[in-house]
């Protein structure tokens, strides 16, 4: 018989399977002892944010070794294309890197050399959390196991998804929809649920489960999961940790306040 299956294989099963996925998302609490938390409720995951928020990367890594030890996956969201950052997140124990503000097929190509070791990628070797168990000591396997996430914000990265999943799909696990600032470059700022919203959600969407990939968006609380699943996405990630608590506090309140 089989062991149980890890929450790392798991999400990589999930991710293969295109089964519905959610994660939850961290950008300002540093406090490691968040993680444990998390790792009480049924996530995939948790998405630890150096795009936005306040985390430094000391914090981060602290929260992405706790990952470690709750066998909670962990996915960093880096501030830009740039290969140091991405290598030595990885380094400090992400399993999966989300790239932010995806609009060409170099920046991918980029990203898959600084997250790869040779000979599908670069990268060089090092870090005290760069391998996990799962590795067994061995690149090819490190390979397989860290995850890359590319996140559509905009036409221009709509319009080149068809020629990166073409070429990379193999080195993909999925595709994310960053929805604020892609309805910001779509001329409807901040309106999430415009008609050009909803059009390019789902060509993204459209693309992806042609190609049979992976792909989802964030998403501020449940309310809006079932708006991307029912354009096709299976990838749910949800957040803030502040926005989170502040839907809370707001039921709380309102709670307390009937007469």
């Amino acid at each position: 018989m089989g062991g149980i299956m890890s929450r790392f294989e798991n999400l990589h099963k999930k991710l293969k399977n295109r089964e519905e996925i959610l994660t939850t998302n961290l950008g300002n609490v540093a406090w490691s002892g968040i993680i444990e938390l998390i790792s009480r409720f049924p996530f995939d995951g948790v998405v630890i944010d150096l795009e936005h928020g306040t985390l430094s990367v000391e914090s981060a890594e602290a929260l992405l070794r706790t990952c470690r030890l709750c066998d909670l996956p962990g996915i960093v969201r880096i501030s830009d294309c740039v290969p140091n950052l991405i290598s030595k997140t990885l380094d400090m124990g992400a399993d999966g890197i989300i790239l932010p503000r995806v609009e060409s097929v170099e920046q991918v190509e980029t990203a898959i050399r600084a997250m790869r070791y040779f000979p599908r990628g670069r990268k060089g070797c090092g870090g005290f959390s760069n391998l996990r168990r799962e590795d067994c000591g061995s690149t090819d396997k490190y390979n397989d196991n860290r995850l890359l996430f590319v996140q559509m914000e905009s036409k221009e990265g709509l319009s080149v998804l068809p020629d990166i999943l073409k070429n990379y799909k193999d080195e993909i696990s999925g595709v994310l929809i960053g929805p604020y600032d892609a309805s910001i470059m779509l001329g409807t700022p901040l309106d999430i649920l415009s008609d050009e919203m909803t059009e390019f959600v789902g060509k993204v969407f459209s693309v992806c489960n042609k190609e049979k990939i992976t792909c989802g968006s964030f998403v501020d609380d449940k309310t809006l999961i079932e708006r991307y699943r029912s354009l096709g996405g299976n990838f749910f990630w949800t957040g803030t940790e502040l926005s989170l608590l502040s839907e809370s506090y707001k039921a709380l309140c309102e709670e307390f306040g009937k007469k």
